[in-house]
């Protein structure tokens, strides 16, 4: 079965076990266009007295789909007024990868709806909710434009999401120094932008950091060393300490109680500082100012979503 029937399927029967006023805001025009997905309704064989969830859990295709779908209805609680387009984001990343597999065999999509729920436990806007989930789709899927998702989401989501696919493109001149180099400073540019660029990001990483295992053990580690690198440093000068801690935990545990002892014990200064300091472009772009200002954006938004310092991200 693949990935969006999968998941469309999980999604509409979810539905079935939700208030009418939930179902409405969560399935715009999908009557009109069942007739167009016969994949995505599920032939649910239920016991007696079973709801449409438990079902759909029950019927032997995917234990799991059900369950994103219910974490993802029950994460985004708070941003009820914009249900309607995250789940109509949803459906888009659903079919856009649709046949997109990650090195676990998984679904692709369950990389997006992950970094989705990440952001929905830091309280993001909707905004940055639903770019989390269509991160990927302009980078990874040809046939996605961010002409389109402007026109279906919004300038804001689309320029999280373009400044998110600025990231994503690297250097490889051969020279790994100098190619890390110009992709770290590609990124600081990149997110100077928008703070909510930098969230995403730091998302995206931490959930490719909890799947890490499935990597070869020299990526693993080549991965690890740049988190402890760039992204570490890149939480914390942001404030945001739960990514920090986490990213950090994760970078370390990579290397198997074998830590380099210059790994283990790093200069104050980052890489991540160093290079802030010493890039002509970085300076002259005042990028390290734009940071600073976007940790006052990140302590006002804690502040007023009354996120703990310590609050709790969603356990893979």
């Amino acid at each position: 079965m693949n990935a969006r029937s999968l998941f469309l399927g999980a999604v509409l029967a979810l539905l079935c076990t939700c208030p009418m006023g939930h179902i409405r805001r969560w399935t715009p025009g999908l009557a009109s266009r069942r007739a167009a997905w016969p994949s995505a309704r599920p032939t649910i064989t239920r016991a007696s007295g079973a709801s449409g969830a438990e079902g759909a859990a029950a019927d032997g295709r995917s234990p799991y789909a059900n369950e994103y779908a219910h974490r993802l209805a029950h994460a985004t609680a708070y941003l009820k007024p914009h249900i309607r387009q995250i789940a109509s984001a949803l459906r888009f990343a659903v079919e856009a990868h649709d046949g997109q597999k990650r090195q676990s065999g998984e679904p692709f999509v369950t990389h997006p709806i992950e970094v989705a729920l990440i952001l929905a436990s830091l309280k993001m806007d909707a905004a940055t909710v639903i770019a989390g989930l269509l991160h990927d789709t302009v980078e990874d899927c040809d046939h996605v434009t961010l002409q389109e998702l402007r026109a279906k989401f919004g300038v804001e989501v689309a320029r999280i999401v373009e400044g998110e696919t600025k990231v994503s493109k690297m250097y490889t001149t051969g020279n790994k120094k100098f190619d890390q180099r110009m992709n770290t400073r590609a990124m600081l540019l990149a997110m100077a932008e928008d703070w909510r660029i930098i969230v995403v990001k730091l998302a995206d990483r931490l959930h490719n950091m909890r799947t890490l295992e499935h990597m070869p053990v020299h990526k693993q580690r080549r991965i690890a060393a740049e988190t402890l690198d760039v992204f570490v440093p890149l939480a914390r000068t942001l404030g945001i300490k739960p990514l920090e801690d986490e990213l950090r935990q994760l970078s370390l545990s990579t290397f198997a109680y074998v830590v380099d002892v210059s790994l283990a014990r790093r200069a104050q200064k980052s890489a991540l500082e160093q290079l802030l300091e010493e890039d002509y472009v970085l300076r002259t772009r005042r990028v390290g100012d734009r940071l600073q200002q976007h940790r006052v954006a990140w302590n006002a938004h804690s502040s007023l979503a009354c996120l703990p310092a310590s609050c709790m991200l969603p356990a893979f």
